[in-house]
């Protein structure tokens, strides 16, 4: 049984909301806690979606103080969010100054691209993709405006954190977050679009009267099918942003999508993005891929555990993270990969559990497969 509050959330996150069904649940007040409501709209990062439907539903049947929280918070949201787009074209200006191209995908690009309104989706960092080759460069751009990476030392970054393909700079001041990207995944994950790809296709989209370069809709899609699945669809607003998309795109060559996937062996991420659009969101999925995402077992497992976790907010640990991510890949290469990739990759764990000058950090390759070994243990007997 689905709890009412998060029920509420679901027939609000629709692209197509039935109201009827909305004033329904809304009409038996004595059912729902509008306290438990507003922090799983937080939570899940639907709560201007939230606002916005229950304003063409039942919105003189929703308590006033409700009401007040919902509208003060769509303004907020709206005032942020074009501050967010100001700061992005700044720092995009600026590294064009320095000759260095930039992608950005998420946040504000987002919501104009799969919403249409800035103000209907809750984003709290930028993110923007540049080339290897011109990281340094953007780097310094970024520390000129006032931003600070949250590893300072370059050394330190290179070694412990370069894995992850991205960097997060805080700006002083501000505390504006903003994750400089080279890669879309860390290293040892499989992700079903690359950064050439990228290049070499982007589109522009129009934001507040600024042009911004972002990923074309067949790349989005993949995407947002990847990162959904890598953070085990945690919230509803990823199911949410996957319905939009395709609500939104109708000319998107499913089956190509389907075929590109397949290449890096990510085909059960975008089937499961698809199923869970279509059965929690009522989306209109590909009839095809859909079909195909119902006769696969491991896609319809993986639907479970997410529905579960979007649920009820059950987390599954580290280890189940990287177990389910391997779960999602079917060629063996995929699956024994990603353990050897953790077995010899120096993280910032390996450095806080046993500081070392830098002349040493090379002894992190001895010890790290020693220390996640007694992790493991440990969590076993937890």
């Amino acid at each position: 049984m689905i709890p009412p509050e998060f029920q509420l959330l679901l027939y609000c996150a629709r692209p197509h909301p039935d109201v009827q069904l909305i004033n329904e649940l809304v009409a038996k007040s004595e059912d729902l806690n509008w306290s438990t409501v507003l922090k799983l709209a937080q939570q899940h990062g639907v709560k201007p979606i939230l606002q916005q439907t229950l304003r063409t539903a039942r919105w003189d049947a929703i308590p006033r103080q409700v009401q007040a929280e919902l509208d003060g918070f769509s303004v907020e949201n709206l005032k942020k969010s074009l501050y967010f787009v100001g700061e992005l074209f700044k720092l995009i200006e600026r590294l064009k100054d320095q000759r260095t191209d930039v992608v950005t995908f998420k946040g504000p690009i987002l919501a104009e691209t799969l919403y249409g309104d800035l103000s209907l989706r809750q984003f709290v960092d930028l993110d923007i993709l540049v080339r290897q080759p011109d990281l340094r460069k953007a780097e310094d751009v970024l520390t000129a405006l006032g931003y600070e990476a949250h590893f300072p030392d370059r050394d330190f970054r290179s070694t412990f954190l370069s894995y992850q393909g991205q960097y997060a700079f805080r700006h002083r001041q501000t505390g504006t977050w903003v994750d400089l990207h080279w890669q879309f995944s860390s290293r040892g994950a499989s992700f079903p679009i690359t950064p050439e790809e990228v290049w070499s296709k982007s589109q522009q989209v129009r934001v507040a009267d600024r042009l911004f370069a972002t990923l074309t809709d067949d790349d989005l899609a993949l995407f947002l099918a990847a990162h959904g699945t890598k953070e085990a669809w945690r919230r509803l607003v990823w199911v949410s942003d996957f319905a939009r998309l395709l609500c939104k795109h109708h000319d998107i060559d499913w089956k190509q999508v389907l075929t590109r996937a397949r290449q890096s062996d990510s085909s059960r991420p975008l089937l499961l993005a698809i199923f869970l659009s279509s059965t929690l969101l009522d989306a209109p999925a590909p009839a095809e891929l859909l079909e195909e995402a119902r006769n696969d077992a491991a896609v319809l497992k993986l639907a479970d555990k997410a529905k579960q976790q979007l649920v009820y907010n059950t987390e599954p640990g580290e280890l189940g993270d990287f177990l389910n991510t391997l779960s999602t890949h079917t060629w063996l290469r995929y699956r024994l990969w990603p353990a050897v990739v953790l077995l010899t990759t120096r993280t910032v764990g390996d450095y806080q559990a046993m500081p070392l000058p830098k002349s040493l950090w090379g002894i992190y390759y001895l010890t790290r497969p020693f220390r996640l070994a007694n992790k493991a243990v440990k969590t076993l007997l937890t």
